[in-house]
């Protein structure tokens, strides 16, 4: 994640407000009961509490309106699974080594199958949605359908009304009563019926400049972490694909910018020297809409909305006039980058020279977030990239080709609980990560950039609580944390690694750090199982390990490389978890290429055999053995990811690095050559 100043996404890009409980404490907090849906202020009637599971939960504390008047709406349907339990349960076995099923990895087809809806009820669904006018988007695993057409049509389908309702920080569209969809249909629960923003970004803008080069170049971080003695010996992510959930636009492989040729990660390359023959590619699947019913007469054939995304646009540009830039109503006339997914893919390219870059970014002009559509009211809202990850993680699954993810958001696992996970939830949220991580690929997750405060951005009253995020502390994810790394020009240290947090301030004010604490909601994975000392009494901890994310020692981004913009070239520093998240993906590329290369190691089942699954397998086993350790890692002793208190006196308690594994920093800092010889022998 990054920090920017606790706005557009906790560091520069909040446009999705997240839930917030903040602060840290050094006392380990205890597991609590999860909290009963409360009725939101106001609603009308509203029956809470359906059987099926629609993000209730979210409507705590919110306050309705009035009846929504918009012209089309879209959600998520979750169909019944047939063991979305059991998808679970076979991720974690593909990633145990004393499994029988272990680095049996699977197709999207093969989860479908498996452990997805049958395909009967799936069809059975679509046609019943495209008989009511309702546009579908389909995926081969089968756990999602993506729906949008009218708001009469999609009412009369749920069997319910959309309202509007304002939170502290958002007006938002939602259903204002329980679902009750025709009797019959294989729905399990629904996603996106409220439309509540609960992810934001993790990445923090230090300095910007145009004419000079400010934060670390990729070979001061290579030479730093030693990605350098990895290359040396060949091992520069050649044949690995790594993928991106995207947050906002990109230039980089786009025709309709100087013709293909105007992407940041190549002005990125050029501006240090760097050589390699990884390519960057924008992908957004609009295929797999269903066609209709034929037999439903006209009207059942049209498309769900989603579409290519826009090409960027200059800030300056004459449709920014009016528009808010940080958060533009109409990409098509003002669609800035965000910065995030620069970071996100000049980190991850420029570190593994030789690895491809898969950025998966979801369009759609036509969904409704808020009070739009209605006559007399503004259009429709357009969501592109953050407000649709869960789009994006599906269409990752379903395209099947990154090797490693790397995902640099978060929200509160005090607010996802009851909507992603737990109990009255959609549970959707551990099914779709255990899908990517059945296919063998790694899930990197940025721990955040609030410090012990994890929940900051989730407008709670109680903001210097200890609090983590999700989905870092997904079992199936590794939390990647961040430490101050000072370094000299030739990438040497001039002193310790420390945990980014209390000593900083971003911006001159806001304060930030590392992400770190203990899941009050899942216990302790079994790869953390026996290991010594855990700080969390059998809960999950966070984070796991830490590369380079203080914004005192951030790292160089080039924004609007293209000469079309009139805002010119920006090399900008940015720090935040979001930088050591595509740090870290582009360091298990390399060790990925190293066990693709060796038989012994490259003997995993399906297309695949070279992937490892959770990293979390490799790092847990290696800390346990006093020599691996360490070669392997450096061991952040010093820092403390505590921030100052919000009623203005002192510091909140948060977490001290340590010897061993602590809340700060995780495991501690891996080394790319000694990883890789330690993981794959090579």
């Amino acid at each position: 994640m990054n920090v920017i100043a606790r706005c557009r996404a906790c560091a520069l890009a909040a446009l999705v407000s997240v839930a917030a409980c903040s602060g840290g404490g050094r006392s380990v907090p205890g597991p609590v009961a999860p909290l009963a849906p409360a009725m939101p202020a106001g609603t009308p009637g509203a029956a809470h509490g359906s059987a099926i599971p629609y993000g209730q939960g979210l409507l705590r504390g919110a306050t309705y309106v009035g009846p929504a008047r918009v012209d089309t709406v879209g959600l998520d349907i979750y169909p019944v699974m047939r063991d979305a339990a059991g998808l679970v349960s076979y991720a974690k076995d593909a990633n145990d080594p004393h499994s029988g099923n272990y680095r049996h990895w699977l197709t999207p087809q093969q989860i479908g199958d498996r452990f997805g809806a049958s395909q009967t009820d799936y069809q059975a669904l679509v046609r019943a949605l495209n008989l009511r006018g309702i546009a579908v988007k389909l995926y081969p695993q089968r756990e999602m359908v993506r729906i949008r057409g009218p708001q009469a049509n999609v009412e009369a389908m749920l069997g319910a009304h959309f309202g509007i309702y304002t939170s502290a920080k958002q007006t938002f569209l939602a259903l204002s009563s329980a679902p009750h969809p025709p009797g019959g249909l294989p729905i399990a629960a629904f996603g996106n019926a409220v439309a509540l923003r609960v992810r934001s970004r993790n990445f923090v803008p230090v300095r910007v400049g145009n004419g000079f080069i400010d934060g670390y170049s990729a070979q001061q971080l290579a030479n730093a972490f030693d990605y350098t003695s990895a290359y040396n010996a060949g091992f520069t992510g050649k044949g690995i694909n790594i993928g991106i959930i995207g947050t906002g636009p990109i230039t980089d492989g786009d025709p309709r910018i100087d013709g293909g040729n105007g992407g940041d990660v190549a002005e990125y390359r050029k501006l240090f020297g760097l050589g390699g023959s990884g390519t960057v590619q924008q992908v957004y699947d609009l295929n797999n809409v269903s066609p209709g019913n034929t037999t439903a007469g006209p009207g059942s054939e049209f498309s769900t909305g989603l579409a290519s995304p826009p090409p960027v646009t200059d800030p300056n540009a004459p449709g920014c006039a009016n528009q808010n830039v940080s958060a533009p109503t109409d990409f098509t006339t003002c669609n800035p980058e965000d910065l995030e997914a620069q970071l996100d893919t000049e980190q991850a390219s420029g570190l593994a020279p030789d690895a491809n870059v898969l950025f998966f970014i979801a369009y759609n002009p036509m969904e409704c977030g808020g009070p739009c559509g209605a006559t007399g009211s503004s259009p429709p809202t357009q969501e592109m990239g953050i407000d649709l990850t869960d789009d994006e993680i599906q269409q990752a699954i379903a395209d099947g080709r990154s090797d490693v993810l790397s995902l640099s958001f978060n929200g509160s696992e005090a607010t996802s609980e009851g909507f992603y996970f737990g109990s009255g939830s959609n549970g959707f949220g551990p099914t779709e990560l255990a899908s990517v991580l059945a296919e063998g690929t790694a899930i990197l997750v940025a721990s955040g950039d609030n410090g012990a405060e994890g929940c900051f951005l989730d407008g709670s009253a109680n903001t210097d609580s200890a609090c983590v995020g999700y989905p870092s502390t997904d079992p199936s994810a590794v939390s990647v944390g961040g430490v101050n790394t000072p370094l000299n020009a030739a990438g040497q240290l001039t002193g310790p690694m420390t945990a980014w947090g209390e000593f900083t301030q971003i911006s001159g004010t806001q304060p930030g750090g590392t992400g770190g604490g203990c899941s009050i909601f899942f216990p302790e994975p079994a790869y953390a199982s026996g290991v010594p000392n855990l700080p969390c009494g059998g809960m999950r901890t966070q984070p796991d390990v830490s590369l380079d994310a203080d914004v005192a020692t951030g790292v160089t981004v080039v924004q609007y490389a293209s000469p079309t913009f009139s805002i010119g070239r920006q090399i900008v520093s940015v720090g935040g978890t979001s930088a050591a998240t595509p740090e870290l993906a582009a360091m298990w590329a390399l060790v990925l290429q190293a066990c693709k290369q060796a038989p012994s190691c490259a003997n995993g089942s399906g297309a695949f055999p070279w992937r490892l699954g959770n990293p979390n397998t490799s790092f847990y086993q290696i800390y346990q053995n006093a020599q691996q350790y360490g070669a392997t890692f450096y061991d952040v002793q010093f820092g403390n990811n505590s921030l100052p208190s919000s009623g203005g006196s002192g510091q909140d308690p948060g977490f001290t690095a340590g010897i061993g594994y602590d809340l700060t920093t995780g495991l501690g800092v891996p080394f790319a050559r000694s990883l890789i010889r330690t993981v794959t022998g090579q």
